[in-house]
């Protein structure tokens, strides 16, 4: 399975106003999609087309004669299981241009596409990508894969999840196969606010041109239930075809769910089923919590219970006691999970108090101030300043003030948009660099107004 990160976290954030800059540096991290599709090549070889797809408004962008343009590299390696080697090594480079910032969406995608020769066998599949103008931005995803013969049956090579096919004779085209323009969907979220239709690719091999087969296609969901289906009889009258179809997912509520094809004979008896994992962004369509939470236990799919407990630790300054003690007495990967989810669902509705904050946003906050902050071999993070930037975000307006023969360092920070706007002000009073919280205007945190004494 690919990992993705969910599609609630659709946000697109810029450094600064394109009138101002020459550069425009996202706030948020690079972030890959990744999905493959395994075909027939011939008889001791299967061919592997791996699908890339990329947020605009996470690309960093230089801004040359009114355009904005951005540059990764991409870096694709297939090792074998059973050698250890690296069969395949792609440095390819895919350039990203947009017109003005409102291309730059979350809900759009920049896709790329690359195909392979290998031989029947085990492997993984290791893809790096880097911003090329700001390099320590990158992502990386590790899949497994199996590249195996298709047998004398008929058969159903992978299944592919697409935004759209239409026919079309271009042959040089990236996306062109068998008379389609098949354009890969590798974030494989659809819905109302993307892709309404979600359009399926595959092929079928070793038929009977003389029979009639069934198609059938099914969307179930997480508890195995069909939601929806559909059903055809087709004579292909060839022994290897193609088989491409579309859904209509706009009435389907969030969530994740599979998409199964199913090739039958004419009575309906299985012969070949192949499925993927896809996701729904429905936002128009009400869900309910408990809903919600299943949701975002997608996000957390993958983590192991150390990753999960460390996760929740970074959480802690939006949790209460008793989820910290409740949290502390689960040990299970999957009850941490569960517990983690329906904490981060209800945070970002809003909770306690506090104003809602997505999940993505926070443990950005966290990164952040860990690079700046970390003093006194404490992370960033655990450090006053950084706490009140992960609670509050950025500040409108900082100033700081160096040692001088009067005072001690310390910084006052401004946020305007926060009641009517406070002011958290921190002094370097131990001068190793760990400028401690020493008051702040705002409700609920630490109030001295003769602060400046510690200046002395």
């Amino acid at each position: 399975m690919k990992r993705i990160v969910f599609f609630l976290t659709l946000i697109c954030v810029l450094a600064a106003p394109a009138s101002l800059a020459q550069r425009l540096s996202p706030k948020s991290p690079l972030i890959l999609n990744l999905d493959y599709a395994k075909f027939r090549n011939d008889d001791s070889t299967g061919y592997l087309e791996v699908y890339y797809g990329f947020y605009p408004g996470l690309v960093t962008y230089e801004v040359r004669d009114g355009r904005y343009s951005g540059f990764l590299k991409v870096d694709t390696r297939v090792k074998s299981t059973r050698t250890g080697r690296y069969v395949v090594s792609r440095l390819s480079g895919v350039p990203v241009v947009v017109r003005d910032t409102s291309q730059m969406s979350m809900r759009s995608t920049f896709v790329s596409e690359v195909g392979m020769v290998l031989p029947f066998g085990e492997y993984s599949l290791e893809v790096v990508v880097t911003d090329s103008l700001a390099p320590s931005r990158r992502d990386s995803l590790a899949l497994p894969l199996v590249v195996r013969s298709f047998e004398a049956a008929a058969a159903m090579s992978d299944l592919e999840l697409c935004s759209s096919i239409k026919e079309s004779d271009a042959k040089n085209d990236l996306f062109f196969k068998n008379s389609l323009e098949v354009l890969p969907n590798p974030t494989l979220v659809f819905g109302v606010a993307s892709h309404p239709m979600m359009f399926n690719y595959c092929e079928l091999y070793n038929l009977d041109p003389q029979k009639t087969y069934s198609v059938k296609s099914v969307i179930l969901g997480q508890d195995g239930k069909v939601l929806k289906e559909t059903t055809k009889q087709r004579k292909y009258n060839v022994k290897n075809a193609v088989e491409a179809g579309t859904m209509n997912v706009a009435s389907i509520q969030s969530g994740r769910y599979r998409f199964r094809l199913i090739l039958g004979d004419e009575a309906g008896t299985p012969i070949s089923l192949i499925e993927k994992t896809f996701y729904l962004y429905n936002p128009h369509i009400q869900i309910t919590q408990a809903a919600a939470a299943s949701i975002k236990a997608t996000e957390l799919a993958g983590l192991s219970a150390q990753e999960l407990a460390d996760e929740f630790s970074k959480a802690q300054y939006i949790a209460t006691d008793q989820e910290i003690r409740t949290f502390g007495q689960i040990t299970s990967e999957e009850g941490r999970r569960e517990f983690l989810a329906k904490f981060w669902t209800e945070v970002e509705d809003g909770r306690l108090g506090r104003a809602p904050i997505l999940r993505m946003v926070y443990l950005q906050r966290v990164l952040t101030a860990g690079q700046r902050y970390r003093a006194m071999n404490r992370d960033g993070w655990k450090t006053d300043r950084g706490r009140v930037l992960v609670l509050y975000g950025e500040p409108d307006e900082i100033e700081r003030y160096p040692t001088s023969s009067e005072n001690k360092p310390y910084e006052v920070w401004r946020y305007y948009g926060v009641e009517n706007g406070v002011e958290f002000d921190f002094v370097d009073r131990s001068g190793f660099g760990e400028y401690q919280l020493v008051n702040s205007t705002k409700r609920g945190e630490m109030r001295d107004d003769d602060w400046q004494r510690y200046l002395q």
